[in-house]
């Protein structure tokens, strides 16, 4: 695809043309709101490309992709990895909408009727009719689900795939206004340094795809940098925890995304022997008791905190023996 994000191309196009409707209908139809013949005639394309995606197979999919689409150099690379995850996971309709265009460049769908979650989507109406459906896993229990999105354009040559992507939709079953609401309360508690890691998951999940625009992103990104900036301020590694009898640095924290979610793991150099692991316990309970006063509100807002101890600096150009512990703050 020489262009997998359609939103990109609306500040190119500084001067709208009006398409005209065949049907002088223009408009956006959602889920059941689209006629059952088309939706189910839509559907049915949406199943045969994803047959092909999960089947690898190039030769079939290309008789449903648009020219522009055959022509990109990049288009292989992201066909392929969404056919992996259509493998890896079952995946059901989100929600799916016909439109049909007033604007060539750039046109406009909004869904403000989800609370927190509304959200409008901006793309551009590359042909007069366009189905576009998302998709997220069929398990209502995984907490890390990502959102496959495809759009088509009836061209003068039929119905065809002019764009796909795939995208982060929710990170531990909350969505990016969710996680915002979260930080903003922890914000409020004083715990700063929770609410910048809230708000980096927040920021991370904020476009399932290239054309959603939630309704409150200005506030979430807006946000993020307060609490990022202030955090940096105040917040320096590597942390010496004086409070614990072996002096641990804590050298840096990140998330960590397993099968139960993405959660915070902290990575500390200890002076005991990594073979101590009785020793290397009971430095990590002293750890535990006092970690929320050096990060403050780490602890009371995740389900899991993990802790990985070195014995020397972890490295990208060789494997560092580590000692990982898994903690339930709550």
């Amino acid at each position: 695809m020489k262009n997998l994000s359609p939103f990109k191309l609306i500040c190119c196009l500084l001067i709208p043309v009006i398409l005209q409707s065949c049907s002088n209908e223009i408009g956006a139809w959602k889920n059941d709101q689209i006629k059952q013949s088309n939706r189910d005639e839509l559907h049915e394309l949406n199943k045969q490309v994803f047959k092909y995606l999960k089947a690898n197979d190039d030769k079939s999919l290309g008789a449903y992709l648009s020219k522009e689409l055959l022509d990109d150099n990049y288009a292989k690379g992201t066909l392929e990895s969404i056919g992996l995850q259509l493998n890896k996971d079952s995946f059901v309709v989100f929600n799916d909408y016909y439109v049909v265009n007033k604007y060539v460049g750039a046109d406009t769908i909004n869904t403000k009727d989800l609370g927190v979650n509304s959200f409008r989507l901006v793309y551009p109406g590359t042909a007069e009719e366009m189905y576009i459906s998302m998709f997220v896993p069929k398990n209502a229990a995984t907490p890390n689900k990502s959102m496959i999105t495809t759009v088509y354009a009836h061209y003068s040559y039929g119905w065809k795939l002019s764009s796909i992507t795939a995208g982060i939709y929710t990170i531990n079953g909350k969505t990016a206004p969710q996680l915002y609401e979260k930080a903003r309360k922890e914000y409020d508690e004083n715990y700063l340094f929770a609410a910048a890691n809230t708000m980096s998951l927040a920021t991370s999940c904020s476009r399932p795809n290239d054309i959603w625009q939630y309704m409150s992103e200005t506030e979430i990104y807006d946000f993020s940098k307060t609490v990022t900036n202030a955090a940096n301020t105040k917040f320096h590694f590597p942390m010496v925890l004086n409070q614990v009898s072996s002096k641990p640095r804590i050298i840096r924290m990140y998330n960590n995304t397993s099968n139960e979610g993405t959660y915070p793991i902290i990575c500390y150099i200890t002076k005991i022997n990594l073979k101590d692991i009785a020793a290397l316990n009971r430095e990590n309970y002293e750890m535990k008791k006092i970690i929320g006063t050096i990060m403050p509100g780490i602890d009371k807002s995740t389900k899991f905190l993990y802790y990985a101890a070195y014995n020397e600096m972890p490295a990208s150009n060789k494997v560092v023996p580590h000692y990982d512990i898994k903690d339930t703050p709550k």
